[in-house]
């Protein structure tokens, strides 16, 4: 669904009757997602980009003109990677005085956008950029900025993101000290710097534990459930298969999972499987998937107070914040 930035943002009743729900569904989706179904949840979120809707009202009720309009702009608003990231920026926003308008940019282009108005609709004091870098659209950031999960040091922005190679490097030392030695790795997108770091974590496990490289083992994915269930095939339909997967993002390993079983292969006894962001769906899988955690909430809130200070005009210690990952172990390794 393409989306443009409503100057005009609609009202909660608005959305709802768009999305054919109730005004207590859409502010659920907002507040408390994990009690919405995922489908309901990304249908309101959509219609809620399409129409320009902002979590806080415009103007409500003894609310000056002081508080500021962020917009978040995100790589795919439907993911559900970056639902729980949206809902730190909207729970820290609500405590820093900021209203809220997110832009998805898996259906329409911020540069195509930005190309066409001449700029970033106007009015706005911060950007927020989810997923994606300010490079990534060949536009440097005119307004205070943060970057979330993606690190570029051309653009200038503050960026919040984990250390991609070591938790990548710890997933696959820990499939190593289990007994594996056949370790495939199924990467995301080459183009983006953090499938760089945990393709290199990868390496760097393997070298210091002296395991050669078989250069059959790494399969380009672009984090969706079907590339998954692609690099499953070619892996796993190998003369000698490998005996552990490591794919970049959580997607892709529950679609290696799934075509794992369809060819036989049991998880974990035959293979075992490591995800990388501990989206919810992982959880509730069979077997539960191991994966590694990030912190997106804490992303998300993190993100909002930094903003908050440099639209206060007052500088930043650091240009690159790292927050810390956590291996979740589960049943889909052995």
């Amino acid at each position: 669904m393409k989306t443009t930035p409503n100057s005009s943002p609609a009202t909660m009743k608005a959305v709802a009757l768009a999305a054919g729900v109730s005004t207590a569904t859409v502010s659920r989706v907002f507040t408390s997602p994990e009690k919405v179904s995922p489908t309901t949840r990304q249908r309101v979120e959509s219609v809620a980009i399409t129409l320009g809707y902002s979590t806080i009202p415009l103007f409500p009720r003894g609310i000056t003109p002081s508080w500021r309009k962020v917009l978040v702009i995100i790589a795919d608003v439907t993911d559900s990677f970056y639902s729980e990231i949206i809902r730190g920026i909207e729970t820290q926003a609500s405590q820093q005085h900021c209203l809220v308008t997110l832009f998805d940019c898996a259906h329409q282009s911020m540069n195509r956008y930005i190309t066409q108005a001449r700029g970033l609709p106007e009015g706005y004091d911060g950007l927020i950029y989810v997923g994606l870098s300010p490079t990534d659209r060949d536009h440097r950031p005119p307004l205070p900025c943060v970057v979330i999960n993606e690190y570029s040091s051309n653009h200038g922005a503050p960026t919040l993101h984990v250390d991609n190679l070591s938790a990548s490097f710890n997933a696959v030392n820990y499939l190593i000290q289990r007994g594996h030695h056949r370790i495939a790795c199924v990467t995301g997108p080459e183009a983006l710097a953090i499938c760089q770091y945990r393709r290199q974590g990868y390496l760097q496990a393997l070298q210091r534990h002296n395991l050669p490289l078989n250069p059959y083992y790494i399969t380009r994915g672009d984090f969706s459930f079907k590339s998954g269930i692609a690099a499953a095939e070619h892996l796993l339909t190998l003369s000698t298969p490998p005996d552990a997967i490591f794919c970049h993002n959580d997607k892709m390993a529950l679609g290696a999972m799934y075509r794992a079983k369809q060819l036989g292969v049991a998880v974990p006894r035959q293979l075992s499987l490591i995800g990388f962001d501990d989206i919810e769906e992982s959880q509730y899988a069979d077997p539960p998937l191991t994966t590694v955690a990030q912190p997106r909430v804490a992303q998300g809130e993190a993100a909002i107070s930094l903003l908050t200070t440099l639209m206060e005009g007052k500088p930043l210690i650091h240009r690159s914040y790292l927050l810390e990952t956590e291996l979740i172990l589960r049943q889909s390794t052995r």
